[in-house]
């Protein structure tokens, strides 16, 4: 139990590692898209991906699932149809599961039917 706790100490601060590198990715320009050593930095996220999950770290999927306060943290309600009432419509920070427990919660906006 003391190696997994410390297991999952190190893997939560590697997530905003994780989480920055993604928004650099989504940030590139045309111009250093088509640089080399964009190649090289685009392999980043894979190998991190992959050190994750090799360590039993998976992915909350959130987007359009019931709102589970178990999994998710709501910061946000939003207008929605009354088919979208309850369901997650919006993901600002992914969460993670470590084998069968939260490691982080996902940070997400709930959908609230207008009446």
């Amino acid at each position: 139990e003391l190696i997994s706790r410390a297991s999952a100490a190190v893997l939560l601060k590697l997530l905003p590692v994780v989480d920055d590198h993604v928004r650099a990715m989504e940030s590139v320009t045309p111009e250093v898209a088509e640089s080399m050593w964009y190649g090289g930095f685009k392999l980043i996220p894979q190998k991190l991906q992959q050190l994750l999950e090799s360590e039993g770290v998976t992915v909350i999927e959130s987007l359009g699932k019931p709102f589970d306060p178990n999994q998710h943290e709501a910061i946000a309600y939003e207008p929605c149809a009354a088919e979208q009432d309850g369901l997650v419509v919006a993901e600002l920070q992914k969460g993670y599961m470590l084998r069968d427990k939260v490691l982080r919660p996902a940070i997400v906006k709930v959908g609230q039917a207008t009446k």
